[in-house]
């Protein structure tokens, strides 16, 4: 059992914009996990900050417990030089403006579960839009944040239209073809030109024989 790691800055970026509610349960996930080997149980959009910080946690309790089975012992935090290589430590370090994009995504759904309830309620498209802002930011592009806003916008108003699996193969198709943005008309090209929901409404709408055979009567009247 490790007794001590490095929090980094990242972390703090990516938590801020939470509710001091979520926040507290975040940071007390993170603390039982490194220091008691607590896995945490979260859900919706604690667990998508949770998956994005793991990775990193784990490469730090790693390192942690190898100085202390006799690895490569941990820098002491007497010397201002090793402290120095500490917080430079790069693998663990997201990058600046990825953490940005992330971070401020994931404070709008937060902020705005009632406009983005499609977005705020499953796991799996957050990651899927984490994936798609990880790779614009490796294109070395970044959304502003008003860009950034009508992206959600978009995606909460296809998810609604077309369904979660149509919108993650279209963010999928869209980075497997390099593209800079995500090809959204090839959701209508795939129905036909019509979201899922105009579609059903049509079938709903569809009049019966007997109704159409009664319309028709009525129609004679006025010839």
């Amino acid at each position: 059992m490790i007794t001590k790691f490095t929090f980094y800055k990242n972390y703090y970026e990516i938590i801020k914009f939470l509710p001091d509610k979520d926040k507290l349960t975040l940071y007390n996930a993170i603390l039982e996990y490194m220091f008691e080997d607590k896995e945490p149980e979260l859900k919706n959009l604690l667990q998508g900050i949770w998956v994005n910080i793991k990775m990193p946690l784990d490469t730090n309790k790693r390192n942690a417990k190898n100085g202390q089975n006799g690895g490569r012992p941990a820098k002491s935090l007497d010397n201002p030089k090793e402290t120095q290589t500490i917080t430079q430590d790069k693998p663990n370090k997201e990058p600046k403006t990825k953490a940005n994009n992330i971070s401020y995504f994931l404070f709008l759904i937060n902020n705005n579960s009632n406009t983005y309830i499609n977005i705020y309620n499953n796991s799996i498209i957050i990651e899927k839009i984490k994936e798609w802002l990880t790779y614009k930011y490796q294109k070395k592009t970044k959304y502003t944040e008003i860009g950034l806003q009508k992206l959600i916008n978009k995606i909460e108003k296809c998810l609604e239209d077309y369904g979660i699996e149509k919108v993650i193969e279209v963010i999928d198709y869209s980075m497997s073809n390099n593209y800079q943005g995500i090809v959204f008309d090839r959701l209508q090209e795939k129905n036909g030109g019509t979201p899922d929901w105009f579609n059903k409404k049509n079938e709903k709408s569809k009049v019966s024989k007997e109704e159409e055979q009664e319309l028709n009567e009525m129609l004679k009247e006025f010839k």
